[in-house]
């Protein structure tokens, strides 16, 4: 192994330390008490399609209007979705967010998918358990049987995971056969090879791959706008409070 590997390798586990913390101790309080008076209820950085994606168009603008401030977010959840073969069949499905966060993708998912069986969510800290809809667990020991879902979503979160091929190898126990993962997420190239050997390496095979960071670049755009007005409302209201998003 080379220095510089050497030197990434441990910078990527000093993120993964770093984000770990800040989300459980800091983020997800901060959703859960203030989600009301700053409307944040999505964690991903957002997506902007291509003129040339229709499909993720077209799915979107049939629920929420142009305008609406959660449209960068929900990109993503469709275009996480779109890779897989059958999308935007996904009738009588059973589906499974690992990584739910607050639960908003697992709400919009249901919105918008209701040919959808079955939308359940796991994430280690839950704000909200949704009578039951949400479950508090670990990505690396999913507390479910084998051949339970037929899709499983994993959205900007497995980075954050302490053994990213455990998480791969509990995808492909609890998926049915001819299940699919799908999956988006942070990755420096060299990082994104490691994680296509461990995927396959725990059984799973490639259908779909795409590059996203230029549509997740211009959501970041898109969402980061509207976050600091929200963050300049919150001052407004209360100058005893101060909130700091970093994009």
């Amino acid at each position: 192994m080379t220095t510089m590997t050497t030197l990434r390798t441990v910078l990527n586990y000093i993120c993964r330390f770093y984000y770990f913390l800040f989300d459980r101790l800091v983020l997800y309080p901060m959703v859960k008490h203030l989600a009301e008076q700053i409307d944040v209820k999505f964690l991903n950085l957002g997506y902007m399609p291509h003129d040339d994606e229709k499909g993720i168009f077209k799915v979107v603008d049939s629920v929420i209007e142009p305008s609406d401030p959660i449209r960068a977010h929900t990109y993503l959840y469709e275009k996480t979705l779109s890779m897989c073969p059958v999308y935007p069949n996904l009738k009588k499905m059973k589906l499974l967010e690992v990584g739910c966060g607050p639960g908003a993708g697992v709400q919009w998912i249901r919105r918008v998918h209701s040919e959808i069986d079955s939308v359940k969510g796991l994430d280690r800290v839950v704000v909200d358990f949704m009578e039951g809809s949400i479950i508090q667990g670990d990505a690396e020991k999913l507390p479910f049987s084998k051949n339970e879902f037929d899709m499983i979503v994993n959205v900007e979160s497995s980075h954050l995971y302490a053994d990213s091929q455990q998480f791969f190898k509990e995808c492909a126990r609890v998926l049915k056969k001819g299940g699919f993962l799908c999956w988006a997420d942070v990755r420096y190239s060299v990082l994104m090879i490691q994680a296509e050997k461990q995927a396959a390496e725990a059984g799973l095979h490639l259908v779909n791959f795409e590059n996203i960071t230029e549509g997740v670049l211009r959501g970041i755009n898109y969402t980061s706008y509207r976050y600091d007005k929200l963050v300049q409302k919150v001052r407004k209201q209360d100058s005893g409070c101060y909130y700091r998003q970093c994009f």
